[in-house]
């Protein structure tokens, strides 16, 4: 299904199993659905809710009451994903007590309760109830079920989530959630050895996006967003002139905050040195004319020079950004007192340091 399919088909569930006679066609929805649509999310999107609710329509729909209550923790379970903070369930259970405050209480309290509860308990499977224990087969079910080009996907995708992490916090992390794993779901036991196994030996192909970006700029998302449908991962590498004392109004961590950020004061050729360990590096550079390319023809000879086998790909900009540089938007601020200059720089993951009441309200 595309994205409009997908959730055209949670939205008809959500009206056939509606027990609780919730508004479905409130603005609340609409919310909550733009929240499954955001950029930085690749497996708690809404194909892995609709692959949640296709479970619930195929084996447990002629139970009225329980199919609305899976539903409805199906639903919110997922409604804030920050990978970065580990409280995203705790969030999620205040997006749906705001929600349903919002709209004047409609459920019983032991049934909200009892939801909230069962979106906690996904934080480490531990099932306190009925609803808790099949909610998580349906929320574990690629894991479970899933064949091996299904699985290697979902790795992949939780990759791209977790990209804001180094190599080595991120195999850390996943291997402590692998060990975890087969407490809870035993049968699964074989396929937690493969994806232990794939999380060892696999070297993803990785972009160093390098430059001083003082300011990062619309340009530079736009390379950026070109080089992740070309490498598993992209790190933004901030050069640092150990000479100059350069402040910045904002740190590039908030501009992009689900993305690794590094910041070097050595040569490039060092950093793709110290990140080929676990990861196959290539160097990426955007272009805005052919005198950029010129120039980085003659910087990738030296490169190679210091150290060989060093490979870079250069990304043209659109047609519609090359006229813009960080040197001429540092003058733009520094006389641009009406902020007008804001166009100029990125708002795509604004949303992230939204509270509740902004995300979900209406």
């Amino acid at each position: 299904m595309n994205s409009k399919a997908t959730e055209n088909y949670i939205r008809s569930l959500l009206q056939k199993r509606n027990y609780y006679r919730l508004d479905y066609e409130g603005p609340w929805l609409d919310k909550v659905m733009q929240a499954y649509r955001q950029p930085h999310r690749y497996f708690h999107t809404l194909d892995h809710l609709e692959s949640i609710c296709k479970g619930i329509e195929k084996s447990y729909w002629d139970d009225e009451v329980f199919a609305s209550q899976l539903l409805l923790t199906a639903l919110f379970h997922d409604a804030v994903w920050t990978p970065e903070g580990g409280d995203s369930e705790q969030q999620s259970v205040e997006a749906f007590e705001f929600i349903l405050q919002k709209l004047g209480n409609p459920l019983p309290k032991d049934v909200k309760d009892l939801i909230a509860e069962t979106i906690l308990s996904t934080t480490d499977q531990n099932a306190p109830s009925k609803l808790a224990e099949i909610f998580h087969d349906l929320d574990c079910q690629v894991i479970i079920h899933g064949n091996h080009v299904d699985l290697l996907e979902y790795e992949f995708q939780i990759f791209r989530e977790f990209q804001y992490l180094n190599m080595t916090d991120y195999r850390k992390g996943r291997s402590e959630f692998f060990s975890r794993f087969p407490k809870r779901f035993p049968q699964c036991k074989q396929t937690i050895e493969f994806l232990v196994e794939y999380l060892e030996r696999r070297r993803p192909r990785v972009g160093i996006y390098a430059g001083t970006f003082n300011p990062f700029h619309i340009g530079h998302l736009s390379i950026l967003e070109k080089a992740e449908l070309m490498f598993d991962k992209v790190i933004v590498a901030v050069g640092i002139n150990p000479q100059k004392n350069i402040e910045r109004d904002v740190m590039l961590e908030k501009v992009l905050p689900f993305h690794e950020v590094v910041y070097f004061d050595t040569l490039i050729v060092d950093l793709i040195e110290q990140e080929s360990k676990f990861c196959d590096v290539t160097l990426v550079r955007g272009l805005r004319n052919g005198y950029d390319l010129d120039y980085e023809m003659n910087q990738l000879c030296y490169m190679q020079e210091m150290r060989p086998g060093t490979q870079s790909v250069y990304i043209p900009c659109d047609k519609r950004l090359e006229h813009i540089s960080s040197s001429m938007l540092t003058g733009l601020h520094m006389f641009d007192v009406a902020g007008r200059d804001k166009i100029y720089y990125p708002d795509k993951y604004d949303y992230h340091e939204q509270s509740i009441e902004d995300m979900f309200g209406f």
